[in-house]
């Protein structure tokens, strides 16, 4: 990339954060979406969510140290790369939707899911149900629930237009 490519791409994206209005760059009405499948009629929408983890990727580490490293430091090497877990939690006020879940979470099928902000932007992934509870019940608590989505492969993020 040219210099000159680079500081117009700076430009660009500095006029893109000082436009974006403060709505978007809130995160709350964020919306989790279970992509219908098969059989299925509609999408899944999760609703009542206070909390969607993050998402992203991490790459394993190789350690290449050798008794010839330079001034006695460890080196490494990126190795796979992994998408990890995206945690949830929410209210739990629509039983029919965590059946659904309890479900999916027994069968351990690996499903598409779709994380939508409300600027527009998303993030499409695969991924199991790797963990659903019923939270606790204290006295003056709220029912809810916490679930774990294991990523499997890449998830792909599609910035808003």
């Amino acid at each position: 990339m040219s210099k000159e490519t680079k500081v117009m791409n700076e430009q660009i994206e500095s006029e893109e954060e000082e436009n974006m209005p403060e709505k978007k760059k809130r995160t709350i009405g964020t919306k989790l979406t279970m992509l219908k499948k098969g059989a299925d009629t509609t999408d899944l929408k999760i609703g009542h969510l206070t909390n969607i983890g993050e998402i992203g990727l991490e790459s394993e580490e190789i350690d290449i140290t050798t008794h010839d490293s330079v001034d006695d430091f460890k080196e490494y090497i990126a190795g796979s790369k992994d998408a990890g877990e995206v945690s949830i939690e929410g209210y739990l006020f629509n039983e029919s939707n965590f059946e659904k879940l309890l479900e999916l979470a027994n069968s351990r099928e690996v499903r598409s899911w779709k994380v939508q902000y409300p600027s527009g932007a998303t993030w499409m992934f695969d991924a199991f149900v790797k963990s659903l509870k019923d939270g606790a019940k204290d006295i003056e608590g709220v029912a809810s629930f916490t679930m774990n989505l294991r990523i499997s492969g890449a998830p792909k993020f599609e910035k808003s237009i």
